[in-house]
């Protein structure tokens, strides 16, 4: 999400609404940090050919939605601190 759509979309929020959005990111932040943490600790068969990849595509793919994740909670908190 570009830091522009994401602050015009917070600044129209009351305070109300962005400590609601603020807790779906932590939420959602949390789900898919627990299922990347299970993906990188899930014991692999050596004989499962290719499995190692797929659960490290996986895992980079969950550490790039929470890095978006704490993108979109940055703006939040931004919006907050300006408005709150």
């Amino acid at each position: 999400m570009p830091a522009s759509f994401g602050a015009a979309k917070y600044d129209k929020m009351s305070c109300v609404e962005l400590n609601v959005a603020m807790g779906a990111v932590a939420d959602e932040m949390s789900a898919t940090a627990i299922a990347r943490g299970k993906v990188v600790h899930t014991n692999i068969p050596g004989w499962l050919l290719g499995g190692q990849r797929v659960a490290s595509t996986v895992a980079a793919r969950q550490s790039a939605n929470i890095e978006r994740l704490r993108q979109q909670e940055a703006a939040i908190a931004a919006a907050r601190r300006s408005r709150c």
